[in-house]
């Protein structure tokens, strides 16, 4: 037997609430309507209250107002967050249970000045769990638990210093329409703004990337690639094959093998929300290509070899002596961070290589003309355009976009180009500017 039915029913009639000095009349239907709650406990008790049926409450007035209609059976609409936040605080206070169940079903927020209602089912039903589900609307704006004896609580508005139109935004991505794009700076805002709310599906979505499948890889666990811009990676979907082998929800546990691994070095792998995991390739833009070829007497010179690439450009395609250069890339300091971060995740080296490896394989252009690696290997066609650091001589390229894949080495991270779109002079960079389109009129 629960401890209510203990207590005696308060008999019919009207009681009479004086809240802050003013006064409210409810029956006792009205007080039964969502019990047991706060009046109901104390006019069944043996106080003072349940013979006299009036009791004083020292709340807000104006908010009781609104508990009153609630009583009575009508739905209360919270105005805005602070009405929002007045409400659950004395919901709590009186203990009714309808009330909150009520109001969080439907939450009111201020993000960036801008009140939105949101229905709980559309922020639980797609993209869970996220910040409005397990931080936001469940931490600092009501409290965790019921306190056994009414106390005074002080509850928070909620509001989010946030973009409101980019939560415009992600409001109809959780509704289930698509977004828009407008450019590059909405996407990336909007990406800032799916991060900071934890929306992992949305987040993925917005990744500028490209996935293809490499028919010449050498393992057909290493056949999946995804390409993603470097700045845009999130590190913690970045594992090693082996960092994953209790991954047995699909078919990509073969990717998880040592079969791609040779010895000490293996590709660093990206898994997306769905838990498929692809080899990981990235896109650098804007950076410095050095290309080292030591002293003219450096052992590093080979013995002559006839180019014969077709896609050589032709000043660079006669027989001349070669000398493989060392390539490194002169990263900025924000590429070099999230390199590190991603060594971090897995547990490597946090000294990042920048000597990269560069197969025969890979597409380089340079001014604009397919240039295989012997080409730039020639370093006597290549003379006018190099420079000399204490009898050192290299070749400066502006590299405005790479792909790269990045593997670990003896737990270092180090990056294979596979394709380079470079210039060697300013001349040849200006050469590839583009005038604005031609001006358009408008008729008025």
């Amino acid at each position: 037997m629960s401890d209510l039915s203990l207590k005696a029913t308060p008999s019919t009639g009207f009681y009479n609430i004086i809240v802050s000095g003013k006064s409210f009349n409810l029956s006792t239907t009205a007080l039964y309507s969502d019990s047991p709650n706060y009046f109901t406990d104390v006019f069944s008790s043996p106080l003072e209250e349940s013979r006299t049926k009036i009791m004083f409450v020292d709340r807000d007035p104006e908010v009781f107002k609104d508990i009153v209609k609630h009583l009575q059976g009508y739905y209360v609409t919270p105005r805005d967050e602070n009405h929002y936040a007045d409400l659950i605080s004395d919901a709590t206070y009186y203990n009714l249970m309808k009330l909150k169940a009520q109001l969080r079903a439907n939450y009111i927020v201020n993000v960036g000045g801008k009140v939105f209602r949101v229905d709980k089912e559309i922020l639980e039903k797609r993209d869970a769990p996220n910040f409005f589900t397990s931080i936001g609307f469940g931490y600092g704006w009501e409290p965790s638990g019921i306190p056994p004896t009414p106390l005074p609580l002080t509850i928070p508005p909620p509001i989010l210093d946030r973009d409101p139109e980019l939560f415009s935004d992600i409001l109809r991505y959780l509704q289930g329409y698509e977004i828009g794009i407008k450019d590059e700076v909405h996407r990336q805002n909007l990406l800032k703004d799916s991060r900071f709310y934890h929306l992992k599906g949305l987040t993925e979505k917005l990744l500028a990337s490209s996935m293809t499948v490499n028919g010449f890889a050498k393992e057909e666990s290493a056949r999946n690639e995804i390409l993603f811009r470097l700045k845009d990676i999130r590190p913690a979907s970045v594992l090693l094959p082996e960092n994953n082998n209790n991954n047995n929800q699909n078919n990509n546990d073969d990717i998880l093998s040592d079969e791609i691994a040779t010895g000490s070095t293996s590709h660093i792998m990206y898994k997306n929300k769905e838990g498929t995991v692809y080899v990981l390739l990235v896109e650098i833009h804007n950076i410095h290509l050095i290309c080292r070829y030591g002293a003219p007497s450096s052992p590093m010179t080979a013995t002559t070899t006839p180019i014969t690439n077709p896609a050589t450009p032709t000043n660079l395609s006669r027989m001349q002596p070669l000398v493989r250069p060392i390539l490194e890339l002169v990263l900025s300091d924000k590429d070099v961070q999230k390199l590190k971060n991603i060594a971090k995740s897995i547990k490597a080296s946090e000294e990042i290589v920048t000597i990269i490896r560069s197969p025969d394989t890979c597409a380089f252009e340079i001014d604009g003309s397919m240039c295989s690696l012997e080409a730039l290997s020639n370093t006597d066609k290549l003379s006018h355009l190099m420079k000399n650091d204490d009898g050192n001589r290299y070749l400066k390229l502006y590299v405005t976009r790479s792909i790269l894949r990045l593997i670990t080495n003896n737990s270092k991270v180090e990056m294979e180009m596979l394709k380079c779109e470079a210039f060697s002079s300013e001349r040849g960079f200006n050469c590839k500017r583009e005038f604005l389109p031609d001006e358009k009129r408008i008729a008025l």
